[in-house]
């Protein structure tokens, strides 16, 4: 018996967002990385990666969030253009986006949310 995992599908995460595609901006995600829909990404160098969620001494983030990743982007082999993310404006669903892996002292989901809500992206 073959066991099928399946995974978030494009905008499955998404609750509500801004009319007319006002919350989505297209940015380039940089070659190797493979991401998913639902992902919080960051920019480096002017290109989207997944979120670190490296913690400055105060708690905040190190590097500000870009927002959520739309669909899922296979980077491995270069970079990836055009690829559509939730910059602005949304209610998201919580349990369907994916976020920086918790260290043992805690506080980067916390401190990505709080990035979002920046953007008046709120996770319900």
């Amino acid at each position: 018996m073959t066991t099928l995992t399946e995974t978030v599908h494009d905008g499955e995460f998404l609750e509500s967002e801004a009319n007319g595609f006002l919350s989505r901006e297209a940015a380039t995600v940089a070659s190797g990385q493979v991401l998913n829909a639902g992902e919080v990404v960051e920019f480096s160098a002017g290109k989207l990666i997944a979120c670190s969620g490296a913690l400055a001494t105060d708690g905040s983030l190190v590097t500000d969030v870009a927002g959520i990743l739309f669909a899922g982007v296979d980077a491995t082999d270069g970079d990836v253009t055009d690829c559509v993310y939730i910059a602005r404006d949304a209610e998201v669903k919580d349990d369907l986006i994916t976020y920086p892996t918790e260290t043992t002292t805690g506080g980067e989901k916390a401190a990505v949310i709080a990035s979002l809500e920046l953007l008046h992206i709120r996770p319900r």
